[in-house]
């Protein structure tokens, strides 16, 4: 079957998953309009606006031209603009209020409605058109003077400024698009964005600079997005989900597949470049992305955009590649400590190893250094505590090749005291110890340490060799977080907490269904159940292995599937 037949079953299924949710979404509207009561959920009406217009513009719908939608799609673009505010922004209810970038979120939805309302609506959709036009004309003032929080909120407002320059015209759209371009597309050279948002941003960025490059014949927008595309190839995990272990934003943790922008990001990219590779990843996004309407309303506005070429690549599912080599994150490593850890490390290493359903991520600046999964047996996190001036869990800087399978994770961390201030600076404090500025005084007693982790990569796991040879006698404590949807057994085990088990010698299972990971490398040198700073996941299942320096102790990670030894 060729790509432009492929394209026309996958049309038709879109329909019909479209068709089930109006069906399903139908008699909930009513009620609504019956009780004149409604719960609020944010952006619903825009949603539904969305579902049934597609389907009354759609030739192939069994809602094509239906008249029994025009009074409930009226009805939703009215209770829709409603939620403008005489700004002409909109609010996310719960976060940002009067929002200039979540109204460019919702205007660039909007704006792509209103070029199908205005195509294929005819004059029976007039009402919904004109509605929709109302919303955009209102929120132009607010968008070309508005302001962002967030990196990505930059071209998210640039995409939405292209689609008014071509619903409208005028060049005040593409002026004020560029002050934010013109700062320059904030994305490493394997394609990592500031906010280091796999799940989310990274689809974000991906679909909303495609709008920017195609309007605004802006090249570098187009190469910046397949950058991401391609390096989203590298951050699978088993089962189609994808690596959220060191996000910098919400998705940071949490089990997701690909949603409904990386669906059509990866189509538009996939044809734009003529690139196998992404074709090959559209291909994992039509079996995992929800397709709701809107992959329905791209495949209507602009088909041939979305066309996958006629090669698409096998995705490899073995490989191991390092980003970032050479990058040094900013992380705690002298007292005192100030602040939390950079938020987003911007092109801190990551390393990733792939042997089918072995999945590893070995992370710089952030405590959690290493993943580790196998099938669905997962190791949320491993990282190594320090008994050292509050420090909690060392964050590395760097990750090292030091051979084909073998990297190292080092920090040198200081520890001080502070001497005593002048009374010139203490007097006016009357006594008060925070009023005083303990900053300027001297740091005195300067001690360091080294400490450092090194991971051999496997095709059934890793070794983990934990390093130091400080002569002091200084605890280390390894914390491994497991899924606690999984159990943990082991003749090592000890309860230490409600969520804590300590490895006191030997092995431990920790079993997910029929897959496996076995740890061998128990040790009871000191008895701390965790190290200070070091907080524990109270929603997962923690076991700790615990060294005195002078250490150079291996953890042994071997994973498989119960009944295929």
């Amino acid at each position: 079957m060729n790509a432009q037949a492929v394209g026309h079953e996958e049309l038709l299924e879109l329909i019909r998953l479209q068709e089930g949710k109006l069906a399903e979404e139908w008699p909930r509207m009513l009620k609504e309009q019956e009780t004149g009561t409604k719960m609020r959920v944010q952006g619903e009406e825009l949603h539904r606006l969305m579902l049934m217009l597609v389907l009354y513009c759609q030739p192939k719908s069994a809602y094509y031209r239906d008249r029994e939608l025009i009074s409930m799609m009226e009805r939703m673009a009215q209770a829709f603009l409603n939620t403008q505010l005489p700004s002409g922004n909109v609010t996310l209810y719960f976060c940002n209020i009067d929002s200039p970038p979540d109204t460019a979120f919702t205007t660039h939805l909007a704006a792509t409605l209103a070029q199908l309302a205005l195509r294929d609506g005819g004059p029976e959709a007039a009402k919904v058109t004109d509605t929709l036009l109302e919303f955009l004309r209102r929120a132009s003032p607010a968008l070309l003077r508005g302001g962002i929080h967030t990196p990505n909120h930059r071209w998210v407002m640039a995409s939405a400024l292209a689609k008014l320059e071509q619903l409208f015209g005028g060049d005040e759209y593409r002026r004020r698009a560029f002050e934010f371009l013109n700062e320059g597309l904030d994305i490493t050279e394997y394609g990592e964005w500031t906010e280091r948002s796999n799940a989310f941003y990274n689809a974000i960025c991906s679909y909303y600079l495609y709008t920017v490059g195609l309007v605004f014949d802006h090249k570098p927008a187009m190469e910046a997005a397949s950058r991401t595309l391609r390096m989203m190839c590298y951050l699978m995990h088993p089962g189609d989900t994808i690596v959220t272990e060191y996000s910098g934003r919400q998705d940071l943790g949490l089990i997701c597949r690909m949603d409904d922008r990386y669906y059509v990001a990866y189509h538009l990219f996939a044809s734009y470049d003529q690139d196998p590779t992404l074709a090959a990843m559209a291909k994992v996004a039509n079996r995992t992305a929800p397709r709701g309407s809107l992959t329905l309303l791209h495949w209507m506005l602009e088909p041939e955009r979305m066309q996958l070429p006629d090669t698409v690549a096998e995705l490899s599912d073995s490989y191991t590649v390092l980003f970032g080599e050479g990058n040094r994150a900013r992380v705690p490593d002298r007292v005192p400590y100030v602040g939390p850890l950079v938020k987003h490390p911007h092109g801190a290493a990551v390393l990733r190893h792939r042997q089918g359903k072995l999945s590893i991520t070995a992370m710089a600046g952030q405590p959690d250094s290493l993943y580790l999964q196998y099938g669905e047996a997962r190791m949320f996190g491993m990282k190594l505590g320090v008994g050292w001036f509050g420090v909690g869990a060392a964050a590395f800087p760097g990750i090292a090749k030091l051979a084909e399978d073998l990297y190292r994770m080092e920090i040198e961390l200081e520890g001080c005291y502070f001497g005593p201030l002048a009374d010139e600076y203490t007097k006016p404090a009357n006594g008060s110890y925070v009023d005083m500025p303990n900053h300027l005084r001297e740091r005195v007693g300067v001690v360091k340490m080294t400490v450092a982790m090194e991971l051999r990569l496997l095709e059934d796991g890793m070794d983990v060799r934990v390093v130091s040879d400080d002569p002091r006698g200084l605890y280390l404590q390894a914390v491994c977080v497991f899924d606690e949807g999984g159990a943990l057994t082991g003749e090592g085990l000890v309860d230490t907490g409600r969520a804590t088990k300590r490895l006191s010698h030997g092995g431990a299972l920790f079993r997910a269904g029929n897959d496996c990971i076995r740890v061998e490398g128990g040790a009871h040198e000191h008895d701390e159940t965790t190290m200070r700073n070091d907080p524990i996941n109270p929603y997962a299942i923690n076991m700790t292995v615990n060294w005195i320096t002078p250490a150079d102790a291996w953890l042994r990670f071997r994973c498989f599937t119960e009944g295929d030894e």
